[in-house]
């Protein structure tokens, strides 16, 4: 039994719709769970960052009406500054995370939906040819 041309572009288009979906189940919605996952922490990174900040000073400000020495106050600014700093690495970790998957993630999109829609075609108009010749064959 050999296939005609029309079986061929139905079967292509079956593997398409197939290849986007295996697309979109093991790649596009793991990256956007990732996508996803990183921006809460980056949330929750932000809010810490500011009560932080804000708890510093508060401290800061209370050791002051207490005229407390300069030394202590420069300590406390000193551990702010550090305590500080380790979210400014955050930022632009997740920053540098989300500008270098973007651009991927919105071209896979597109060819995710690309296939979808030639697969789709394929599939269709291979459908309807072989109704259309089971049509012609039955009526002969």
């Amino acid at each position: 039994m050999r296939l005609k041309m029309y079986q061929l572009g139905e079967l292509v288009g079956i593997l398409f719709l197939l290849a986007a979906t295996a697309m979109q189940m093991f790649y596009l919605e793991p990256l956007k769970r990732e996508i996803e996952w990183r921006l809460v922490a980056f949330n929750t990174q932000q809010s810490a960052r500011i009560q932080a900040n804000t708890i510093y000073e508060n401290h800061l400000e209370l050791m002051r009406r207490m005229n407390a020495p300069e030394e202590e106050l420069k300590a406390i600014e000193a551990r702010r500054d550090k305590t500080l700093d380790g979210y400014r690495n955050s930022d632009a970790n997740i920053s540098d995370f989300m500008v270098a998957k973007e651009g991927v993630e919105n071209h896979l999109e597109i060819f995710t939906i690309a296939l979808f829609a030639i697969g789709s075609l394929l599939a269709g108009f291979g459908r309807a040819f072989e109704m259309l010749t089971a049509r012609r064959i039955a009526s002969e």
